[in-house]
């Protein structure tokens, strides 16, 4: 502990009003930091969210593909077309 915070307890400990605004400070500087993290993590969740639905595209486009491709290659060997 610095000698500042060594001070601010000292005088938090004989000072009830200076204790409630210390804490209400202290209490601010957490709600912000909460409501920055909440605020990141929405962003990383859309973000996520958008990814996943462009991989769900990728998916059926190569799922579909590689059905196409091996629907021509048995119809190409029971018909005997090449």
């Amino acid at each position: 502990m610095s000698e500042i915070e060594t001070k601010l307890a000292a005088v938090e400990a004989e000072r009830l009003d200076v204790h409630v605004a210390a804490n209400h400070e202290r209490f601010k500087n957490i709600d912000q930091s909460i409501a920055r993290v909440e605020s990141q993590l929405e962003k990383n969740h859309t973000s996520i969210k958008d990814d996943i639905g462009e991989l769900k595209k990728v998916m059926v486009w190569a799922s579909s593909t590689l059905f196409g491709t091996m629907l021509i290659a048995l119809l190409t060997s029971v018909f005997k077309v090449i």
